[in-house]
């Protein structure tokens, strides 16, 4: 529902809002419509092409039970030893987890399949994982076919609107404020529920190789949600917080990603490989050594 509010705003009512249109917020858009419920994404770009995930994705992590380190407990267990305890299994089992199937049904089902053309899956491992969790896929058009799937089931968007700050009434929050960021008219959204997807913390930090956007760093990943989410009261848990990878110009985090998880070696200048010095898993290694 939309109601004016006189010439520089207007009132939107929704059972849901979700705040950021990335590849979390589409999928949980596209889960709440599934069940019944009316769903409103707010993102400061174009659904089709919004979020770290804009340009496409090459790897999609998952356990898939065909070895002992492929299976839920095996892969929860690694999750808590790398974070070496800043995170919530419970939390990470209900998201990640719970989700998984019906997130590669989902996969199959909008046209962006991660099997090869014969049918299976192509994994690699890399960046410290026990087996190969990656799987690599074609996933350079997932944003506007999850696009395509959430306004096939009805989504309403507000495109360039800029969520600022939750609305509450008591300890409940009942809705959000925000903008549209070409015209400068305001929002107001009344939600009976609201998901703030509007990516991890990196950004808080500059990049220490001085590149702005050829970095892992989403520049849109500023922490805008945990901000908004802390000041009306929410326990913060599984924050996604700093993390730095130096790579040279050009090679960026994805190079890490498929590369080294295909067999690739990291040398230096006299030709030699360096990494087995500095790590049991050489090549394989966290990001956080390469």
């Amino acid at each position: 529902m939309v109601k004016s509010l006189n010439q520089i705003g207007e009132i939107h009512e929704t059972d849901i809002l979700v705040v950021g249109g990335g590849l979390a917020g589409n999928n949980a858009a596209i889960g709440a419509l599934e069940k019944g419920a009316q769903v409103l994404i707010a993102d400061k770009g174009s659904l089709y092409r919004c979020g770290a995930t804009a340009g496409g994705v090459d790897h999609f992590m998952a356990y898939l039970g065909k070895d002992k380190w492929d299976t839920r407990e095996a892969y929860l267990e690694w999750v808590g030893k790398i974070a070496r305890g800043v995170v919530n299994l419970d939390v990470h089992n209900a998201v990640f987890c719970r989700e998984l199937e019906s997130a590669i049904e989902r996969m199959e089902r909008i046209g962006c399949t991660l099997r090869q053309p014969d049918g299976t899956f192509f994994r690699t491992q890399s960046l410290g994982q026990p087996g190969p969790y990656f799987i690599n896929f074609n996933g350079k058009n997932l944003k506007p076919l999850l696009a395509k799937e959430a306004f096939r089931l009805g989504v309403k968007v507000l495109e360039k609107c800029s969520i600022t700050d939750l609305l509450t009434d008591g300890e409940k929050v009942i809705g959000a404020v925000g903008f549209n960021i070409r015209r400068g008219n305001f929002y107001i959204i009344k939600a009976k529920a609201i998901v703030l997807s509007t990516g991890n913390t990196n950004r808080l930090f500059e990049n220490p190789s001085g590149i702005p956007f050829n970095t892992w760093q989403c520049p849109a990943d500023t922490g805008a949600a945990q901000t908004m989410a802390f000041e009306v009261g929410a326990k913060l848990a599984n924050m996604e917080f700093i993390r730095i990878t130096v790579v040279p110009r050009g090679f960026s985090a994805a190079g890490l990603n498929a590369l080294t998880g295909m067999g690739g070696r990291l040398v230096n200048g006299a030709g030699e490989e360096f990494m087995p010095k500095y790590h049991t898993a050489g090549n394989k290694a966290p990001r956080y050594k390469l």
